[in-house]
């Protein structure tokens, strides 16, 4: 096995008999595992992440994992954070961060900039020629970021970040049931009991939080973990509640299970805002789920997301108990549905290496047509290279994770949201004297014309902001008389579906847990 992303430093198992509790962890120094013995109560390992986000780790030993600049992958880091809450080394009052819960995803730069155009070719009257395209409906318009960073490796980074923030922070609060458990002389529950820690978490001392429940149960070997409580923000209080449901085996790497979580905002409120324009009252609610399965090295898991219109929402997890996409808002029918941004991240890796097989789709608006797609492949176990791909699916609660086409008028004048059988494509390398993913012109299709047949044929007068510079015709490329041509990817062999020519060049949509929407 390639050692390099070796986890190292997290909880691997606990004891349960008497009093106190045992934790042990890996071994930095070997290969193997130290001898687990007892029960296992907690996942260990688990962490929601983008495999190309890093955290400075300077003080880690030469077997831990490391790219450019004394950094590791930002899932290694988080579990080894989690592992220090749940085995007591650090109390949770060091961690705990509420803001994380109110964090969500984001756009690179280079994804989807707003974009200037004159004389669009689509345009039905005078007085629709003119305009300007709105953020994040132009998919990979740039080939990098501002630092150099290939644009799809930048935008699922962006795209990750909210619930990074939210899972980090939701296991690491789950985990601090067990320490205060612990620190407290408590013996955890054997099976059909309770354990209720409530006044003991209360006593923290966590600004601005109350505690209403925190409890660790355990019911036919199913361990549930269980927080309730209230943020005040100007004299309010808004409630998060968090629930885990664990069950492990004999190995404490072979495990399952399913996390929830509700979080109480307001769009009018600083810090604890959820935006978004279809739900017309100001409290919303982020609904979260995180349903996982590790065996050894290999976990696969999803995790879904969605802002729901209202608080004290009902309906909002499936019998699986993941947030469920068919519960729509409707003002007058279903008003506390979800009404925006739901998302659904699947991934298939080697918790050893990260290498894996990740998807992210997305749907801004409950009444959109059609889902986003990002889906990303990693080719190497050094996280060395690899290759993305963006477009369209069927809309969030019947996808099956595949890219279905493009749409390249998706906001301008004329707007067709039929689909054409190509995806923007990146390829993407990692330099270790820059330390960033390269994404250059030549490893690139992601070019097109915001038309309705993605192309001008430069007999007209448009023009559009190419190099999204916010100046029409500062480029030679920006010129009314210049044909435009799309270069998007689409499968060489002409027999094949769009997923089957992704698959032909090792782009996978990751098997999760309860499966996509539509199986």
């Amino acid at each position: 096995m390639n050692n390099k992303y070796k986890l190292s430093i997290i909880a691997a198992g606990l004891l349960t008999a008497g009093c106190s509790l045992d934790v042990r962890v890996d071994d930095e120094t070997s290969d193997e595992q130290t001898t687990i013995q007892g029960d296992k109560v907690f996942p260990t390992g688990l962490m929601v992440a983008s495999p190309f986000a890093d955290e400075a780790d300077s003080s880690q030993t030469t077997s831990t994992a490391k790219r450019g600049g004394g950094t590791i992958p930002h899932y290694i880091w988080a579990t080894k954070r989690i592992g220090r809450v749940l085995d007591g080394t650090t109390p949770l009052r060091d961690e705990f961060n509420v803001d994380s819960f109110y964090r969500t995803g984001g756009r690179a730069e280079c994804f989807g900039p707003q974009v200037t155009f004159q004389g669009h070719p689509d345009a039905t009257s005078s007085d629709m020629e003119d305009g300007t395209l709105p953020g994040g409906d132009l998919g990979i318009w740039l080939v990098e970021n501002e630092f150099g960073q290939a644009c799809v490796v930048a935008q699922t980074n962006s795209l990750l970040r909210g619930v990074q923030a939210r899972s980090r922070m939701a296991l690491m609060t789950l985990a601090s049931l067990v320490s205060v458990a612990n620190s407290e002389g408590e013996t955890l529950p054997e099976d059909g009991e309770h354990l209720d820690l409530t006044v003991a978490m209360d006593n923290q001392g966590i600004m601005d939080v109350s505690f209403n429940d925190a409890s660790i149960s355990k019911n036919a070997g199913v361990w549930t973990y269980t927080v309730d409580l209230d943020y005040r923000v100007d004299g309010q209080d808004y409630a998060i509640w968090l629930q885990m449901t664990h069950e492990p085996t004999t190995d404490f790497d072979v495990y399952q299970g399913n996390l929830q979580y509700l979080v109480e905002g307001n769009e009018t409120v600083s810090r604890i805002q959820f935006p978004g324009g279809n739900c017309q009252q100001s409290e919303r609610t982020l609904a979260g789920s995180l349903s996982y399965d590790r065996d050894g090295d290999s976990m696969s898991m999803q995790a879904r997301a969605a802002t729901l219109c209202g608080h004290s929402v009902a309906n909002t997890f499936d019998a699986d108990g993941i947030v469920d996409p068919s519960n729509k808002y409707a003002s007058s029918s279903n008003a506390d549905g979800w009404s925006e941004n739901f998302s659904i991240f699947g991934a298939e890796f080697d918790v050893s290496t990260i290498e894996g097989d990740y998807a992210y789709a997305w749907q801004a608006g409950v009444n959109d047509s059609n889902s986003r797609i990002l889906l990303v492949g990693i080719n190497d176990p050094d996280l060395a290279n690899g290759e993305g791909h963006f477009g369209y699916g069927e809309q969030i609660e019947n996808t099956d994770g595949w890219i279905e086409g493009f749409i390249c008028n998706w906001a301008a004048p004329g707007a067709s949201h039929g689909l054409i059988s190509a995806t923007q494509r990146q390829a993407f390398e990692y330099d270790e004297s820059s330390r960033v993913y390269m994404g250059t012109d030549h490893r690139a299709n992601i070019e097109y014309a915001p038309t309705s047949s993605c192309e001008y044929d430069g007999l007209t007068n448009f023009v559009f902001d190419i190099d999204a510079s916010g100046t029409l015709g500062d480029i030679i490329a920006e010129d009314a008389s210049l044909s435009f041509t799309s270069d998007l990817w689409s499968p060489t062999d002409t027999t094949h579906t769009l997923p089957q020519g992704l698959q032909a060049r090792g782009i996978n949509v990751p098997t999760i847990p309860y499966g996509w929407p539509a199986p």
